[in-house]
């Protein structure tokens, strides 16, 4: 059951991919080394899933694997689409606020926290959200050395993140997280409740899971790992009645196989069915066909 909740919301998570897609008006493709083609709906599903693997990297920043892929196959560029997952991650940060919220009632010891998590992430929303704001940022980033080429290559991130990051489109985003973050919750209560002689309520459990992975992702270590784990493993021991040291082990582990995991495999699977693909392998042979130098005569 926790595996089929997982699945839901990596569907929820792909129904808020296309609607970033929609609000970019990226459908159709545009620019690239050859010609767009549509960008047809199970293409695009692989598409997403395949950014799964790289779920395992500080922050899942490694998910913009799902730009590459998305400029390798329709030719759309790098920066109309890297805000997407941008977009994605704030939206998702935003649920797990709001869930840890929800549940929190009797845990007033850890509002303080929750709502510092809250600052930051809105912080986060109104620079990358403010053109003006974002592009200072870039402006003082150009001025680095070493790094400072950069900037320039990131200016086109600016337009899609002011787009993305509207206050009537993250909401919505926001609400779909809730949604997909809260069938996560339920799983991980599955779980838990599942070990003889435990007593742990849903409102618990929805502060657990969502407190401590808005944890692991403010860490910023690679799938949160360790902070996730480690901060669930101790307050579950600390709330839940009946659980000892090797049901927090146990349960944990378990909840991370049929989230983070789960979703890694899921993501590999799409990735090697994508790079085996015959039309995308022609492609890049056209591409590079086109990039070699006219023979000498």
């Amino acid at each position: 059951i926790a595996l089929g909740l997982s699945s839901v919301n990596y569907l929820l998570r792909f129904a808020k991919w296309e609607l970033a897609l929609g609000w970019l008006d990226i459908r159709g493709g545009s620019g690239g080394l050859h010609p767009p083609t549509e960008l047809r709906l199970p293409r695009s599903l692989q598409i997403y899933l395949a950014g799964l693997s790289m779920s395992v990297t500080p922050g899942k920043v490694g998910e913009v694997l799902r730009s590459v892929l998305l400029r390798a196959s329709n030719g759309v560029p790098f920066t109309r689409t890297a805000p997407v997952v941008v977009a994605d991650r704030l939206s998702d940060l935003i649920a797990l606020v709001i869930l840890a919220l929800i549940g929190i009632a009797d845990f007033s010891e850890y509002l303080p926290h929750v709502l510092a998590a809250l600052v930051l992430v809105l912080a986060g929303v109104v620079v990358l959200g403010s053109p003006r704001l974002f592009g200072g940022f870039l402006n003082l980033w150009a001025k680095l050395p070493v790094v400072g080429g950069l900037a320039e290559r990131a200016r086109g991130l600016v337009d899609s993140s002011a787009v993305l990051l509207r206050l009537r489109y993250l909401v919505v985003l926001s609400a779909i997280s809730v949604v997909g973050w809260g069938l996560e919750c339920v799983g991980y209560w599955l779980i838990l409740t599942a070990f003889p002689g435990v007593e742990a309520s849903l409102q618990l459990c929805v502060f657990l899971w969502s407190a401590t992975t808005l944890i692991g992702a403010l860490s910023f270590l690679p799938g949160g790992l360790g902070a996730t784990e480690g901060s669930l493993g101790v307050l579950v021991a600390r709330f839940a009645i009946g659980v000892g040291e090797s049901v927090a082990v146990a349960s944990t582990l378990l909840i991370r196989l049929c989230t983070l995991w789960y979703g890694e495999l899921v993501g590999a699977v799409a990735l090697a069915l994508f790079m085996r693909d015959p039309d995308l392998k022609a492609a890049a042979r056209e591409a590079d066909a086109a990039e070699e130098p006219p023979p000498k005569t």
